[in-house]
């Protein structure tokens, strides 16, 4: 029995990286894990509250994006999925 994900205080872009960070798990864990269940569950409660929010704004009624950035998905990363210059040496002048 698996309980139930209130995600509904969460703000779109809390929502969209949780569900980012919970699909890397499903990644990582073995087939047939029974990990699964749970972040699954997961899963389906944010998908439920993304698409509420986004039947109302559709209707005029939804939140605002909250996220401070244009909805869509994220931008890609750099090379073996770094960001740019975050794990790499300052590079130096001349060299």
């Amino acid at each position: 029995m698996t309980r139930p994900h209130d995600v509904s205080q969460l703000t779109t872009a809390e929502l969209e990286l949780a569900r980012r960070q919970l699909r890397a798990s499903l990644g990582l864990i073995t087939p047939g894990s029974p990990a699964h269940v749970p972040i699954m569950a997961h899963m389906q409660a944010i998908d439920a509250e993304l698409a509420g929010r986004a039947g109302g704004q559709q209707r005029g009624e939804g939140k605002r994006h909250d996220s401070g950035m244009p909805p869509g998905p994220p931008p890609p990363l750099g090379p073996a999925g770094r960001d740019p210059g975050v794990h790499e040496p300052p590079r130096t002048r001349g060299t």
